[in-house]
């Protein structure tokens, strides 16, 4: 089975790795995530959005946020930041490329109620803040306040490991545990 991205000339999807939630028997944890925001902890598969309910933006989690303030996971520089799709990618030292999004795919349009707190090329230590944003108002535009979090290079990863935890809050350790 391949995991890594695939592209099309009219297209480029990348094809999900399975989340656990335990630790495999073998392989020794590589790398640890904070949780970019504060709140529920939802498995992507749970979303309403096929995109993300299918893996095809790839593995990771959301957070149905309950404040607006969200984070850096995990020591990165910031490699580019969309603002009409609400999104920011960061890329680790060690090669682990990640994307978070505001919201599901469609949902924020033109960054409207975002505060980017960032700029395309900053290194930022875990725990910065990156953005602001206003749960209530995505709430009232009929949409879920998600913070979604993709990882878009798993393909060196043997697993992925989400916390247990049900809720959780900005900064928490162990939010994703990655394997070798």
């Amino acid at each position: 089975m391949m995991w890594n991205l695939v592209t099309r000339p009219y297209m480029t999807f990348s094809i999900a790795k399975p989340l656990s939630y335990s630790a495999p028997a073998s392989g020794e944890a590589v790398m640890r995530l904070n949780a970019p925001a504060t709140g529920e902890v939802l498995r992507l598969d749970e979303l309403p959005h096929p995109l993300l309910q299918t893996g095809l933006l790839g593995t990771g989690a959301a957070i149905n946020m309950t404040t607006g303030e969200v984070s850096a996971p995990i020591a990165a520089v910031v490699q580019s930041i969309n603002v009409a799709k609400a999104q920011i990618v960061l890329a680790h030292a060690k090669g682990l490329k990640l994307q978070l999004q505001i919201g599901q795919p469609g949902e924020i349009s033109y960054g409207e109620r975002l505060k980017w707190l960032v700029k395309k090329g900053q290194r930022c230590e875990a725990g910065r803040p990156l953005l602001q944003s206003d749960p209530l108002w995505i709430k009232q535009q009929d949409a879920l306040p998600v913070c979604v979090l993709t990882l878009l290079n798993v393909s060196r990863l043997g697993a992925i490991v989400l916390t247990s935890d049900p809720k959780i809050r900005i900064n928490d350790e162990d939010f994703l545990t990655l394997y070798a």
